[in-house]
């Protein structure tokens, strides 16, 4: 009995889901003292193995196990890929220019405090054949111009050239990113509206949907927080796309606390979710929302594009979690500090 495409990214997308951290690994590495015991579990107990099993666990640069640990998760959305490819679909692309636009990101803040040699020591030489940037030549440039220039003529320099460094050298990388994640969703949208079926072209929306919703509340809770940011400038770092009405996102970006932007949020038909989340998690809230509904529709979606994005976005929460371990270890956090960090 010959299986087609959709099936099977479907039944690969949730076999590798069933390789996930469970909630043993999860105390076991908690219990971990040193960076060097948590390395050693995840070579020895978890999916993570391969990718690890030539780390030398007592010779740990942090940068080069984050690297090693991307590449993992990449490799698995790569196997994935080439299923939803042979259906034609485009849903691949924006797993790619994910990867692009973190990379891009990050040399741009290495650029800005004049650090941007280091980039070779965390370069995903793995990532380098997926991408028409050449992360090699990005790694020998010296100044904004020469990386503009290494992007070539499409999107991204066209985009990037407008966040030339000021008079002070400083760059807007805030603004940078933002425009760059933009892009991505436009695009992302774009493949959504010319899906033939008009259920999957529903699915796929209603699931971007909410992913933008809740990262658009993150963000206004985070600004107004942090930074006390006016709304004006709160709206402008916002993505321009969810169900949220604009009358809500600015009455939002117009609160005086956030407690008064959870109530104008709760009125919301996905802010109505927030109720059953801790407001102490505020600034995890895009994270945890998003995991819990894409774990719903790894279970349940009958759609391999709405179950590609839905595992590469529950990935995503296991490699943030693993590097929160890994960070709070290194800070000799305590375990139930670091254990209200993560993401479940």
């Amino acid at each position: 009995m010959l299986i087609d495409a959709s099936s099977a990214v479907i039944t690969k997308a949730r076999a590798k889901y069933g390789k996930r951290l469970t909630q043993k690994d999860y105390k076991a590495l908690l219990k971990c003292n040193n960076v060097t015991a948590v390395v050693s579990y995840l070579k020895s107990h978890t999916k993570y193995a391969d990718v690890l099993s030539k780390l030398n666990e007592n010779e740990v640069h942090r940068g080069q196990l984050e690297v090693l640990l991307k590449q993992k998760v990449f490799y698995d959305f790569d196997s994935l890929c080439r299923y939803e490819m042979s259906e034609g679909s485009p849903f691949s692309e924006f797993i790619i220019r994910k990867y692009e636009i973190e990379q891009l990101v990050h040399f741009l803040r290495l650029l800005s405090c004049n650090k941007q040699q280091q980039y070779i020591f965390t370069l995903p030489s793995y990532f380098n054949n997926h991408t028409d940037i050449d992360l090699y030549k990005l790694s020998s440039c010296k100044d904004f111009d020469s990386f503009v220039e290494t992007l070539g003529k499409g999107e991204y320099q066209e985009i990037l050239k407008n966040f030339r460094p000021d008079k002070r050298g400083i760059i807007d990388i805030a603004g940078a990113e933002d425009a760059l994640n933009n892009f991505s969703q436009k695009e992302l949208y774009t493949a959504i509206s010319k899906r033939k079926s008009k259920k999957q072209r529903e699915n796929l929306k209603a699931l971007c949907d909410h992913v933008n919703d809740f990262c658009n509340i993150s963000r206004i809770l985070r600004l107004k927080k942090y930074y006390s940011m006016d709304a004006q400038t709160i709206k402008s770092h916002l993505l321009p796309y969810g169900s949220i009405k604009d009358r809500s996102l600015n009455e939002m970006c117009k609160a005086q606390d956030i407690e008064k932007v959870f109530e104008i949020a709760s009125t919301t038909r996905v802010g109505k979710r927030m109720k059953i989340m801790s407001i102490e998690k505020e600034e995890q809230l895009s994270f945890v929302s998003r995991h819990n509904m894409c774990r719903r529709m790894l279970y349940y979606s009958t759609d391999p594009a709405v179950v590609l994005l839905s595992y590469m976005y529950v990935s995503e929460a296991e490699l943030k979690n693993i590097i929160t371990i890994i960070e709070g270890v290194r800070y000799n956090l305590g375990e139930s500090q670091i254990e209200s960090l993560l993401i479940f």
